[in-house]
């Protein structure tokens, strides 16, 4: 027996990306988004199980916020067309669009932020959001 797909299998998992931030520690740096685009609280997302959580910690799911959980592709195309600052688990939907990423690093939360999709947005993030994160 070969030690070969034991190595791929290794390789593969030291490649794949990092597990995405839970619902529950998401909550306080959504609030820390919403209220630096000036809507404190309030965020649009589609996806019920975060929208769930979201309830638990004091932020509400508004179809009508300027800020947008994009919890896929497609939901991120829905909410760019809408003009939405769009917030994504994934930095890779950075590059499509998003303004804001919440990503694991070294098992932390950290937030990224592409300046040209938050300038395209037409919503202003404010310095102490933009101090902490790490812009792009």
């Amino acid at each position: 027996m070969s030690p070969l797909p034991a190595v791929l299998l290794f390789v593969s998992m030291a490649m794949a990306a990092p597990p995405p931030v839970a619902p529950g520690e998401l909550t306080p740096f959504l609030k820390v988004v919403t209220a630096s685009a000036g809507a404190p609280g309030r965020i649009a997302c589609r996806d019920m199980d975060l929208a769930m959580a979201l309830k638990k910690g004091g932020v509400s799911p508004d179809a009508k916020a300027p800020v947008a959980w994009a919890a896929n592709r497609e939901q991120l195309k829905d909410f760019l067309a809408e003009g939405k600052l769009v917030v994504a688990g994934d930095a890779a939907l950075l590059a499509a669009g998003a303004a804001v990423a919440i990503v694991q690093e070294k098992g932390r939360p950290v937030i990224l932020v592409d300046a040209r999709n938050v300038q395209a947005s037409g919503v202003t993030l404010s310095d102490a959001l933009l101090k902490i994160a790490r812009v792009r």
